[in-house]
């Protein structure tokens, strides 16, 4: 299984992938937006079970959860934006204080100027290629969809807060302890959670962070595996190349050595 979520610490991925995808339930900051090529996509928002189809679209916002459940087979191709709200400066309203009635767009709804964008963006592009299209495909999206006034209330859901803070500290020693500490709750809550709601523990969710992290920082720079290791959070190299193997299948050497076959 790959994972696909993607590296928050960017404000911009465009990612295409010859396969359906397979993550847990995970929420971030960024506005993350789908289409389906060919084939179909399992997707969860907020516990409700959609199929995408080809030709269909889905538009999830920031602090939203999601997971996605394909069986990872190479028999879809499906593209995926994810982008940081603050680079539409004053072109959209404030997002984070609105939802879309129905995320997903279907096929019939999409208008052939819309498809045009998505078949046109690249994920080797320049960034302000990419950008110019993301901005098309959201000012299509915004006029496409109907929207919901989102409640500035507090999030009350442990389950949720405890989600956002892996998010934004993956990469830093967290343990079941420093959960449990950080949230005055029992080590034996956070493992239920994990068990639960993601049907795996806590050491391989954040694995799976971990070694899509890695995996960018070896896509976009010229760091060694040591130093990829570190600032993905793997407390050894050993661990490191043991979860990016069990998350991509191949060593990182492997990996690297193959970029332009393993991304569109």
């Amino acid at each position: 299984m790959l994972p696909l979520y993607e590296i928050r610490k960017s404000d911009l991925t465009v990612k295409r992938n010859d396969y359906d995808l397979n993550f847990p339930e995970h929420m971030h900051k960024y506005i993350e937006i789908i289409y389906v090529f060919k084939g179909n996509q399992p997707l969860n928002i907020e516990n409700t079970e959609y199929n995408l189809t080809e030709g269909n679209a889905a538009i999830i916002f920031p602090e939203t959860i999601h997971s996605y459940g394909g069986s990872g087979t190479h028999d879809s191709d499906v593209g995926i934006i994810i982008c940081a709200p603050k680079l539409f400066g004053a072109l959209f309203p404030d997002l984070k204080n609105f939802r879309p009635e129905n995320s997903i767009i279907r096929s019939e709804n999409i208008r052939e100027e819309l498809r045009l964008a998505f078949n046109s963006i690249k994920p080797d592009d320049e960034f302000e290629i990419k950008f110019s299209w993301v901005c098309v495909i959201m000012s299509y999206l915004m006029k496409t969809l109907e929207f919901k006034q989102q409640s500035a209330e507090i999030v009350s859901d442990i389950t949720y807060k405890i989600i956002k803070y892996i998010e934004e500290h993956f990469t830093e020693d967290i343990t079941r302890e420093s959960l449990a500490r950080q949230f005055n709750v029992s080590e034996c809550y956070i493992s239920k959670i994990f068990t639960n709601k993601f049907k795996m523990n806590l050491r391989n969710y954040l694995g799976l962070l971990r070694a899509e992290y890695a995996a960018n920082l070896i896509r976009t720079t010229n760091e060694t595996f040591t130093v990829v290791s570190s600032l993905a959070g793997f407390q050894s190299l050993r661990t490191f190349n043991r979860m990016f193997r069990a998350t991509y299948g191949i060593a990182p050497n492997e990996y690297k050595n193959n970029i332009n076959k393993l991304i569109k």
